[in-house]
């Protein structure tokens, strides 16, 4: 599949976008309204596609591939598009904040008003970053945002559609990390059934779409995460130091948009120590001086780049890394139950099958791996009001999801400990895995609150997962593995195309 196909695609999808939040009378229709004319435009998309197969595809296995990889991530694309369309500025966003526009001169918190302060007064926030909520997070994604901003303004759009389109940005985003897994399931040679259904995991997977309408700097910091793990992928396969220095920097812009992507730079530092442990014992000298100047390289390029906010905050407001919390009196606060009731195995009364969304109440829910199976599907949403059908609806999602992830989770760690992937690739894939899931614990931990356990601080972790189906459909051939593949898959495309339906009826979304 050409890519550059899918980029111009992609390009003219958020354009388009971009275009159609700035017709009034658009938003001024019912919910229904809407999704029924988001439903016509599928219908054409879907008769497009079957012209395309007709035309171009015929009898061809390598044109039928690249088509179907086309039409699943061209499919995650207008889904996403899609639902910024049926989302507002702020709608299920996270520390999002306000905008009071160039006119005042109020300084907003959360990252809207953080992009608000660069686009107003055209420089990084000049107060302590730790004194107003949502400033403490490294300005990348605000940077681009305050630009994009600009750029906007200066084609003539008004001030509160410029804003809107914030979001664009974050779609953008989105959709090209389903670029970036479609290389990443390629470079590890996963073909067929397993490519089409890892493909179709992170593209119509809930959180990835939510995130794609967000304006904070999730969807960005998870963009350069994937890009980490794909760079680190081609790094393994040819050892150069342009290879190593594309790692480097976007490892370093990752922790420039957000300091939790720092967390895969270590599942990259074991595989860098069994490389030069290698070349050690090579006993070449000129290897290991080689090797020494290269990582030398990567850590300076690295940690200039992506340690520079942390540099800024010591230097000149004596401030280190760390998150401002709400204080021990709020709802959320987790710190009084017992560290097994936060994160040892739920008991059966912790799930809430009965009505199995996020009360945000450390009272009602404190277990962190509920929390996170909430989340992951139905984001901090609270519908009290839901009708019989949607609940209904949302408890089958729910359970099949909680089945499924923990049997992909089982599978992720059997097919990377197969032979037949190789030990560099296992080394750097389950470990980046485990080490995701253990520092996510240490954060609920540090930060004893029930927001820290939302699914989106873990996001990345759907890669691996859509790794593991694409590696496990590949390597399990027997007969008992055939089955439980087709039973995983099967499963997968309920959850998916549940949770997709649900979101396009439910107007709460």
């Amino acid at each position: 599949m050409k890519t550059k196909h899918l980029y111009f695609f992609m390009v003219i999808a958020c354009i388009l976008v971009a275009l159609l939040q700035g017709i009034t009378p658009l938003y001024a229709v019912e919910h229904q309204t809407k999704v029924l004319w988001i439903f016509c435009i599928f219908l054409l998309y879907f008769a497009v596609l079957y012209w395309l197969k007709c035309v171009y595809v015929k009898q061809d296995a390598e044109k039928y591939e690249n088509f179907l990889c086309f039409a699943i991530i061209s499919f995650g694309i207008m889904l996403r598009c899609a639902y910024v369309l049926l989302s507002g500025l702020y709608d299920r966003q996270h520390d999002a904040g306000a905008f009071t526009g160039k006119g005042t001169d109020f300084i907003n918190a959360g990252h809207i008003g953080y992009i608000e302060y660069i686009y107003k007064f055209h420089k990084l926030p000049q107060v302590n970053p730790y004194e107003l909520f949502g400033y403490y997070h490294p300005p990348l994604h605000h940077i681009i945002s305050c630009i994009w901003l600009q750029l906007n303004i200066l084609l003539g759009v008004t001030e509160d559609l410029a804003f809107e389109n914030l979001q664009v940005l974050t779609l953008l985003y989105s959709c090209l990390c389903l670029t970036v897994t479609y290389r990443i399931l390629k470079l590890m040679d996963i073909k067929d059934k397993g490519l089409y259904i890892g493909l179709l995991f992170m593209a119509l997977h809930p959180s990835t779409i939510i995130m794609a309408g967000s304006v904070n700097n999730d969807m960005l910091t998870m963009l350069f995460m994937c890009l980490t793990i794909y760079r680190c992928l081609v790094w393994i396969r040819e050892k150069n130091l342009r290879n190593l220095l594309l790692l480097g920097l976007v490892l370093a812009l990752g922790m420039i948009t957000k300091l939790n992507s720092a967390v895969i730079a270590l599942p990259v530092a074991l595989v860098f120590l069994i490389h030069f442990i290698g070349i050690i014992r090579s006993r070449t000298k000129s290897d290991i001086l080689l090797w020494v100047k290269n990582y030398c390289l990567f850590g300076l390029l690295t940690g200039t780049i992506g340690l520079s906010w942390i540099v800024r905050n010591l230097s000149i407001y004596g401030e280190k890394p760390g998150v401002p919390v709400p204080g021990e009196t709020s709802p959320m606060y987790t710190a009084p139950y017992s560290l097994w009731q936060r994160l040892g195995i739920p008991s059966w009364s912790d799930w809430h099958f009965d009505f199995p969304f996020h009360p945000i109440s450390a009272e009602s829910c404190r277990n962190t791996w509920v929390i996170m199976f909430q989340t992951s599907l139905f984001t901090e949403e609270y519908p009290a009001d839901a009708n019989h059908y949607i609940l209904a609806l949302s408890q089958i999602i729910y359970v099949l999801a909680l089945v499924l992830g923990l049997a992909t989770a089982i599978l992720f760690i059997v097919v990377m400990c197969k032979k037949l992937t190789g030990m560099e690739d296992s080394v750097f894939l389950l470990s980046g895995y485990i080490i995701m899931l253990l520092s996510f614990a240490a954060f609920v931990v540090i930060y004893p609150y029930t927001c820290s356990s939302d699914f989106r601080y873990v996001t990345i972790c759907l890669l691996y997962i859509a790794l593991g189906l694409g590696l496990g459909n590949k390597y399990l051939k027997s007969k008992w593995g055939v089955v439980c593949m087709n039973v995983i898959n099967c499963g997968i495309i309920a959850v998916l195309a549940g949770t997709t339906f649900l979101y396009g009826m439910w107007n709460r979304w």
